[in-house]
């Protein structure tokens, strides 16, 4: 992790969730209010080139147990030289760039539990360089859980600091709005720290039809 995500006791990815929520749920001040479009634009986050495709309700099942799932579902281009991922506990895959805008009167918020990218029949979690590529990011629903006609995705922005600690090469960020601090307790561990957030840029607010 970079400095500005580091945690004083501890780093997991209910960092990712918590700042998730903050976007979805109108943390969004209007000087800062991204693009407004719909699927088929092309959007430059800089880190990846997106162009949302749409959404579907699906059930699957995973041991013998039957599970609804949302499923967005975007074309993906990585312009970098370096292989990236889809879906991962760090802040620079693609799927923990994408946050669900969601309504409480349509139920529990879907959980975001897995991003793969598809080729014909072989799944993966890893964006080549300048090759687009299918990704489906996936959404666990729970069972009072409503989904609308209509969902919309804010996608955030990434910059790239030329040097790095660990690694010469540098790394990719969220661009920061600003950072927060705050006391939370690790669900895993039960350790409390004060745990700063990167409280990312948005550069687009995709609206999908969702098919059912």
């Amino acid at each position: 992790m970079h400095p500005r995500a580091r945690v004083a006791g501890y780093v997991t990815a209910a960092v990712l969730v918590a700042v998730g929520t903050f976007w979805a749920t109108g943390g969004l001040g209007p000087a800062d209010a991204p693009v407004r479009t719909g699927p088929g634009r092309e959007i430059d986050q800089h880190l990846f080139r997106t162009r949302l495709a749409g959404a579907h309700v699906t059930t699957i099942k995973k041991f013998g147990k039957s599970t609804r799932m949302l499923v967005i579902n975007a074309w993906v281009t990585n312009p970098t030289r370096e292989t990236q991922g889809t879906y991962g506990i760090n802040n620079d895959v693609f799927a923990h760039g994408m946050f669900l805008h969601w309504r409480t009167e349509d139920g529990p918020r879907p959980e975001q539990i897995d991003a793969q990218a598809i080729a014909g029949d072989t799944l993966f979690r890893s964006l080549q360089p300048r090759l687009p590529t299918y990704v489906a990011v996936q959404y666990q629903l729970a069972a009072g859980t409503r989904v609308p006609d209509h969902v919309t995705v804010a996608l955030a922005d990434y910059e790239h600091t030329e040097s790095g600690v660990l690694d010469p090469r540098g790394y990719w960020e969220w661009k920061a709005r600003r950072d927060e601090t705050a006391y939370e307790t690790n669900p895993l561990t039960h350790k409390s720290g004060r745990v700063t957030h990167i409280i990312p840029v948005l550069v687009a607010d995709v609206t999908l039809p969702v098919k059912r």
